[in-house]
């Protein structure tokens, strides 16, 4: 079991220290891996796809909070990428897909003085995240022996 502890680090404005934390997050080479039984073609777990978006969102939302409180609009300038508008509308839609699709269904209990849920402080059952990063990471330099099927 995991409780959530409410971490700022990965919800401020990307710096050096947020995106470091970031990165942790991800196996050393960003997640694709090959296996002879599970993967044949470069592949990666979905979850690292989710926080590659969700990342993104946050990006997009610190560029667009930079943009607004400038003052200057959008007139000459160009987000990143992963912080565009075509970009987010993806990873929203692909980030509904999976709380509809694996829904925690920890029961949150309802704060009356807040009125509603923070969703913190509550214990969760969880993978072993380390596990799933050092196993991702052994099989991301994987190179099957020529000629091998």
């Amino acid at each position: 079991e995991h409780r959530f502890e409410y971490n700022r680090t990965f919800t401020e404005k990307p710096n050096t220290t947020t995106n470091a934390a970031w990165k942790e997050l991800f196996p050393e080479q960003g997640g694709f891996f090959k296996h002879p039984d599970l993967a044949a073609n470069r592949s990666t777990f979905a979850v690292f796809h989710q926080l590659h978006c969700l990342d993104g969102l946050r990006h997009g939302y610190w560029a667009l909070l930079d943009i607004a409180a400038s003052g200057q609009g959008m007139e000459g300038k160009e987000l990143p990428f992963h912080a565009s508008p075509r970009h987010i509308r993806h990873c929203i839609d692909l980030l509904r897909n999976v709380l509809v699709c694996q829904p925690d269904l920890t029961l949150e209990v309802r704060d009356d003085e807040l009125g509603g849920v923070t969703g913190f402080g509550t214990e969760h059952q969880c993978i072993n995240w380390q596990e799933l990063l050092d196993w991702t990471t052994q099989w991301e330099t994987y190179q099957q022996r020529p000629g091998a099927k």
